[in-house]
């Protein structure tokens, strides 16, 4: 922990007249600063936030969130698995899990935590998308396809569950299929060309690992 930010946060506390012994007031603190763009703040204040009450998993989850963007994975993972230690059922844990997994190229583990996060809710957009672009980038394309199809379902006016069912279909050599798709993408969401060049560099990229 920064002793420095520490010292700081705690003063700006007692000047406005909050009780500094309390991990609420500190949890709190965190997400104003984390709101306000100021991460390394939050972390500090998240991280006293824990040290006054360590069974918070809302506070250990916020501090994996902010040394994610920090792109500190190893110690987000670790607060991540803090927070599942005090409720190992938290969808969001999971799915924050997964992408700690994504990003350090641990496909196996990914697919496991989103999958995880999609069975604890299934209302998860998010991780039902995810997990349908780990198991492509994995090669799992039949049970990639599946999961996107299902998150097109879900919530048809999700971007990027779209745009990776097109890709993943080009990448299988669909070419008419993602044509398709395409089209029914427009339908539901009209500015979808707006992200054309988004597309286009996925097919590139498709086409330059053929």
């Amino acid at each position: 922990m920064d002793t420095e930010i520490l010292n700081e946060l705690t003063e700006e506390l007692e000047n406005m007249g909050q009780d500094t012994r309390s991990a609420e007031v500190w949890y709190a603190l965190g997400g104003e600063l984390y709101n306000a763009g100021h991460i390394a703040e939050a972390e500090t204040a998240f991280r006293q936030a824990i040290n006054l009450n360590p069974g918070d998993s809302q506070a250990w989850c916020d501090l994996g969130a902010t040394l994610f963007v920090q792109n500190k994975f190893d110690e987000s993972e670790s607060a991540f698995k803090g927070a599942l230690e005090h409720d190992e059922d938290d969808s969001h844990v999971w799915y924050n899990l997964g992408c700690v997994y994504n990003v350090t190229d641990r496909l196996d583990d990914a697919a496991i935590a989103f999958r995880r996060a999609t069975e604890l809710g299934p209302e998860n957009v998010n991780a039902w998308v995810n997990l349908g672009v780990v198991l492509s980038t994995a090669g799992d394309a039949e049970g990639a396809e599946n999961v996107l199809r299902r998150s097109i379902e879900m919530c048809p006016e999700h971007f990027v569950g779209w745009l990776n069912l097109i890709a993943l279909l080009y990448r299988e050599g669909r070419s008419k299929e993602a044509g398709d798709l395409h089209q029914k993408a427009l339908e539901v969401i009209p500015n979808f060309d707006d992200f054309a060049d988004n597309i286009k560099e996925y097919v590139e990229n498709i086409d330059d690992t053929n």
